[in-house]
């Protein structure tokens, strides 16, 4: 069905990562009986799907499904990127991973067998618009997004309780999406950010950028070097896409800076998280506790070891790290 080799529909493959929440035994039965064989890949580690991509794209093939969160989309594309096939397949993520912020960008359906098919279906559709994604290149690594502070703490914090005790049981349908955020939220990284409302970080250009303000317009031109912020932070982030996940648009101003990345600085204490938390998650302007800036290059410098995140991948404590603009994009079905 989804095999469009015939007349103009799209050639279409179906990337699951075995390791993904949503990639069932079900789902996998589903797909062996909706796409051929040869477009179908079942991975269980990122050497596997590597090799296993590269001999699907040697047969032709248009857009690429990626079946998992936010970290089986960026694998991919990383792979994508190394093996260079002329022309690059487009991507598709498919909602059945933990993180959603990429399919949040592509308009994914529900992970429901109608959603799955809506999504299968508009991959091969010829007429659905494909645009390119920017990323980030954090210290070497591809990704959508990275942070230190909250957001690192709370990326850790779900990583353990949802992904690596409650997510691998009967209570995983309870704590999909917002409520697996919530809940983690309110168990793990509420309470530590009463005890360590702030981390002092340090952020320098790398190249020119802006300050913006609340309508993400330029307010002020920043020079290779200048520093951006100095002081505490209850976070600092860089991001290609508009959303964490679950549409909220934390990063509202990203796709109106051209070819620069959103660099987003919070700055509140814990009363002030909680009291504002959704309106600043949906990217309301607050000049008194977010500074926005557009940047292609910056040098995180922290006062003492922190745990960062690249991608939603909670890294070990450092004292520094380095986001970039990466030279390299990948064509993204794009929601309407």
């Amino acid at each position: 069905m989804y095999d469009c080799g015939v007349g103009a529909r799209r050639r279409v493959a179906v990337l699951l990562n075995r390791r993904a929440q949503g990639v069932t035994g079900a789902r996998v039965r589903w797909f062996r009986d909706q796409v051929p064989p040869e477009a179908l890949v079942v991975s269980d580690s990122v050497d596997e799907a590597r090799h296993a991509l590269a001999s699907v794209l040697a047969r032709g093939c248009d857009i690429v499904c990626t079946g998992g969160g936010d970290g089986t989309f960026i694998e991919t594309a990383a792979a994508l990127i190394a093996l260079a096939p002329a022309p690059m397949p487009a991507l598709l993520a498919l909602r059945l991973g933990t993180g959603n912020a990429v399919h949040d960008i592509c308009g994914s359906s529900p992970p429901t067998w109608d959603g799955l098919a809506r999504d299968l279906a508009r991959a091969a559709d010829p007429g659905e618009p494909v645009a390119p994604l920017r990323l980030l290149d954090v210290d070497g690594r591809l990704a959508q997004f990275a942070g230190v502070g909250l957001d690192a703490d709370w990326a850790a914090d779900y990583a353990w309780l949802v992904k690596r005790h409650v997510g691998n049981g009967r209570l995983l349908p309870l704590v999909r999406g917002i409520p697996g955020y919530a809940v983690t939220a309110m168990a793990l990284t509420v309470p530590r950010l009463v005890r360590r409302p702030f981390v002092t970080v340090k952020l320098v250009a790398r190249g020119a950028a802006h300050r913006l303000d609340g309508e993400g317009r330029a307010a002020e031109q920043l020079a290779d070097g200048a520093t951006l912020y100095e002081g505490p932070a209850t976070l600092a982030a860089a991001s290609t896409v508009p959303s964490y996940a679950a549409g909220l648009r934390f990063f509202r101003h990203v796709d109106d800076i051209g070819d620069a990345f959103q660099l987003r600085v919070a700055i509140a204490g814990p009363l002030e998280v909680l009291r504002h938390a959704r309106r600043l998650l949906r990217g309301a302007p607050d000049p008194a506790r977010i500074l926005d800036f557009a940047a292609r290059g910056v040098r995180v410098e922290l006062a003492a070891p922190a745990r960062y995140h690249v991608g939603g991948d909670a890294l070990p404590a450092a004292r520094g790290f380095g986001v970039a603009l990466s030279a390299h994009t990948v064509p993204v079905l794009r929601a309407r």
